[in-house]
């Protein structure tokens, strides 16, 4: 399966981020210590989501207050674009915080109540079953899902409340009214009209006994009949109308009524409302049972009148002949769905009329029970109500009205933004489908994906989970998992029995944890990275892990991970060895895909026959025309292998993937990259940090006790000494022929510079010399024995290597003492003849190379250019100082070659 273990490539530059990232991460390690018990690892957990509510609140506040002292300068300046963009922007800001605070408030709501068996208290069952004296208490205190979708209400309700002053939202309708400023004293207009007509037929009685015919006579300014009496169901009863204005007054009341039920307010607050309109009997009537946010009105009405009123109220709301508030009013009271829905404007309300509904029906069935059965059975068969349980049914009741709402075109565009479907989620207790979606739609963003995930994604509803550059809504997702992972784990902990989730979902999952860590990496908080991570199974948690601290180029910074890692509980070893190999994975998988070894033939030296000055000339900038310049690829294993240098226990396998790195490098003709292993993890500097302990004692590499001595040291027990030794020798022999050939680079550049230098330029020329003498030193290495151990083991890929970078290096090395002995001192010449006496000994190994690779000829005319050249040279260019005594010491001497005349 395809997965985020590949660096993502879409989004890949720096972003930023706000505080709260940092906040988000540190209230979740306060979560995670190890040093608190697993109760309060528990009860951290379940107090997270507050915090996280708290601080959206905290942003929502600052925001807002931002955008009011924008709306204030804007006052004082003249149109402005800028302006009017930047409003714009803190407008959408609010509205995603407004978002994420609901939904940290729906999840502090819920957590506790679904996780609550495992704290409960075995003896709190004695309690339930005492009556308190208040219905509704008791109800929720015996039913949990009753006290689930009880709190789903007052979630809904609580955010409902956020929405415009009701002042406000009845503004219009009380303009429409035309009575100025009065909101009291009921319907003014239609009063006067009744008035107006006793006092002109002298009629002091009710206006429907004066004749029969005045339901004609008797109409409103529109022409339909008006009622005759002004008590509150004159319109009902009647069949009647009310003037125009009063018409709107009512409306205006009866939508205040609904935004109060709706919004959870206090049975104080609706009297209030009602009160000021001198309407208190609506407040009355509705009054029986409040599902309220504040603290709940005592519900201790005899179960008879309260399963009655439910039946009046919702024989109401099913009067067509109301206003659709008013109808909605009594639905919210009665549990009645399709009058509540008529006046729904978003996805909160149709969920808010369904959920009412069940826990109406749920709160009856608990009152009719605690009724006389000839009572309740006399109820239920003369009175009819909505039974939403029956309704629903009993199975997957949640997820089926889910998915339900979203199909509803009025609100299915809203259903199916990210931030909605995740809390659609959390209410249906479907959070880990919907992460296991979320997780393969970020699979599914991966270049690299498997042919299996996007057969699996086919029918997934893409716009529906935040995208990758969606950082805010990624945030929330990443602690919504890992807050649902954890108390997971917390329950296994504690022997509760939980739905298992299928095998798979939590791979795909751990994609979300993936993604955020790319994003952390991407807004500079490396930091955070481990303490996400630890969350994510192995070897998950090393590949992320790899993936996003390979960037990181600093020492000190690295050091500074590396005991990040430790602290969040991650194996270091483990982690660093895991990144290399996943480093050198990513190297080679192309390669190990095509079946086929790469073509490798290495040449650094110019064609044809040598010339007398000069040789045969090496080519100039062979590595590369730029040094640094390496693919990312091998610039990542190269990293990798300095991430397991910092942890000493790792040294072997520096030599082990060192020899890797530079068996590929050297395979596939990556030379720069070679160099830069060279530089960065030279072979003397590992050696120094292991024997730090007893430098006194003389590295012996090649004995196999040595190494044993070096493991027990290190304390490392899952090495052989045998393998190490190996592993050290070629890793220092492959160093030594890049080395080498870094070298004999310089000297291709310096011959190419010597053509425009004159003789008497002497910095240059003591350059050559410095360079001459370093490609001596780095070539005794190659001369005798160079990865000749390993490949009698059989090691064909160094044999390879062997073949086709020692002959080509030779010669340049000799290319490189002409030129020296010619343009330098006649002493490099000499030397070249020394190379020659190596070449020909009996125990050289040497000339077996040149033989297999058909190179012999080439090497024998290379060494006669050499000795051409020293025999008609006329005198010595420049001193050498030490290099002519040990040519003298040698047996060498430069008269024997001299041409006198």
């Amino acid at each position: 399966m395809a997965n985020w273990d590949r660096k993502m490539t879409r989004y890949t530059g720096p972003v930023e981020a706000g505080p709260e990232v940092e906040e988000f991460a540190n209230a979740l390690d306060d979560c995670l210590s190890s040093y608190i018990t697993s109760a309060e690892k528990k009860e951290r957990l379940l107090q997270l989501p507050s915090r996280y509510y708290e601080n959206a609140y905290r942003r929502l506040t600052n925001t807002r207050t931002k955008r009011v002292g924008a709306n204030h300068d804007d006052m004082d300046m003249d149109a402005d674009e800028t302006s009017e963009a930047g409003s714009a922007l803190s407008a959408d800001e609010t509205k995603r915080i407004e978002g994420e605070l609901e939904t940290w408030d729906l999840i502090r709501r819920l957590l506790p109540l679904r996780y609550a068996a495992s704290r409960a208290n075995p003896f709190d069952e004695g309690q339930h079953n005492n009556d308190s004296g208040d219905l509704l208490l008791d109800f929720l205190r015996r039913d949990p899902v009753a006290k689930e979708r009880h709190a789903v209400l007052q979630w809904l309700q609580a955010s409902a409340a956020s929405g415009p002053n009701l002042d406000t939202m009845v503004e219009d309708l009380q303009r429409n009214a035309d009575r100025g400023d009065v909101i009291a004293h009921g319907w003014l207009h239609t009063r006067s009209k009744i008035k107006l007509r006793k006092s002109m037929t002298g009629w002091p009685h009710l206006l429907e006994r004066q004749t029969p015919s005045i339901a004609e006579s008797h109409v409103n300014s529109n022409g339909t009949p008006l009622v005759t009496n002004l008590d509150p169901d004159a319109v009902t009863r009647q069949d009647r109308k009310l003037e125009p204005q009063d018409d709107y007054f009512e409306r205006a009341i009866w939508l205040g009524c609904f935004e109060h039920l709706r919004r959870g307010n206090s049975l104080e607050e609706l009297s209030d409302w009602c009160q000021e309109r001198t309407e208190m009997w609506r407040a009355i009537s509705m009054s029986a049972v409040l599902f309220s946010d504040e603290k709940q009105d005592k519900v201790d009405a005899p179960p008879e009148s309260l399963a009655l009123w439910r039946r009046m109220c919702y024989a109401l709301a099913r009067n067509r002949g109301s206003d659709q508030h008013e109808r909605a009013v009594y639905g919210i009271l009665s549990g009645d769905v399709s009058s509540v829905e008529a006046v729904a404007k978003s996805w909160d309300d149709y969920l808010y009329a369904h959920y009412n509904a069940l826990l109406r029906t749920q709160l009856d069935g608990f009152i009719l029970g605690r009724c006389p059965s000839d009572v309740a059975s006399n109820l239920t068969q003369s009175f009819s109500v909505f039974d939403a349980v029956q309704f629903y049914g009993n199975d997957a009741v949640e997820k089926r009205l889910m998915r339900s709402l979203e199909s509803k075109p009025a609100i299915k565009v809203e259903a199916q933004q990210p931030l909605k479907a995740l809390q659609a989620s959390f209410v249906a207790n479907d959070t880990a489908h919907h992460l296991f979606e979320q997780g393969l739609l970020i699979e599914l963003s991966n270049p690299t994906r498997s042919s299996a995930a996007v057969m699996r994604g086919d029918d997934l509803v893409e716009h529906k989970y935040f995208s990758l550059e969606q950082h805010d809504g990624l945030r929330i997702v990443t602690h919504v998992y890992i807050l649902h992972l954890l108390m997971e784990q917390q329950d296994a902990e504690d022997n509760i029995q939980t739905e298992k989730q299928p095998q798979n979902w939590r791979f795909t999952q751990e994609c979300i944890v993936g993604a955020y860590a790319e994003y952390l990496r991407r807004a500079s908080l490396q930091e955070l990275i481990p303490l996400y991570c630890s969350v994510v199974e192995a070897p998950r948690c090393y590949k992320i892990l790899s993936q996003n601290l390979i960037h990181e180029d600093d020492h000190n910074q690295r050091l500074i991970q590396l005991k990040l890692v430790k602290k969040a509980g991650i194996d270091v070893l483990q982690f660093v060895e895991e990144q290399a190999n996943m480093m050198y994975y990513e190297l080679t998988v192309d390669a190990e895909r095509a079946h086929q070894p790469p073509e490798l033939r290495f040449r650094i030296v110019d064609a044809g026959r040598p010339t007398s000055r000069q040789g045969r000339a090496i080519k100039a900038d062979f590595f590369g025309e730029e040094e640094d310049a390496i693919e990312s690829k091998d610039e990542h294993l190269i990293r990798s292998i300095e991430w397991l240098a910092l942890v000493h226990e790792k040294w072997p396998k520096v030599f082990s993937m060192g020899t890797k790195a530079y068996k590929y490098f050297l395979t596939h003709m990556h030379l720069n990259a070679a160099r830069q292993l060279m530089r960065r993890v030279p072979f003397s500097d590992m050696l120094r940090r292991i024997m730090e302990q007893d430098e006194s004692e003389a590295p012996q590499i090649d004995d196999v006790r040595f190494w044993e001595d070096q493991l027990e040291r290190s304390n490392i027990l899952d090495e052989k000494p045998e393998q190490v030794v190996s592993d050290t020798r070629n890793f220092r022999d492959l160093e030594a022929i890049v080395a080498a050939l870094d070298s004999l680079e310089t000297i291709a550049s310096l011959v190419i510079l010597s053509a425009e230098m004159p003789a008497t330029n002497r910095k240059f020329w003591a350059g050559v010399g410095d360079g001459i003498k370093a490609a001596k030193e780095n070539m005794q290495p190659l001369l005798k024995g160079w990865l000749v151990a390993s490949i009698a083991d059989g090691d064909e890929e160094l044999s390879k290597i062997r073949r086709e970078y020692l002959p080509e290096t030779i010669l340049a090395y000799v290319s490189a003492l002409h030129f020296a002995g010619t343009g330098l001192s006649r002493d490099n010449l000499l030397e070249s003849m020394d190379l020659a006496t190596v070449v020909a000994e009996r125990s050289s190994d040497l000339t077996s190379v040149f033989s297999t690779t058909k190179r012999m000829t080439e090497l024998v005319e290379a060494l006669a250019a050499c000795s051409k050249a020293l025999a008609i040279a006329t005198g010595e260019k420049r001193a050498t100082g030490a290099g002519s005594k040990k040519l003298r010491e040698m047996g060498w001497s430069r008269d024997i070659w001299s041409v006198k005349s």
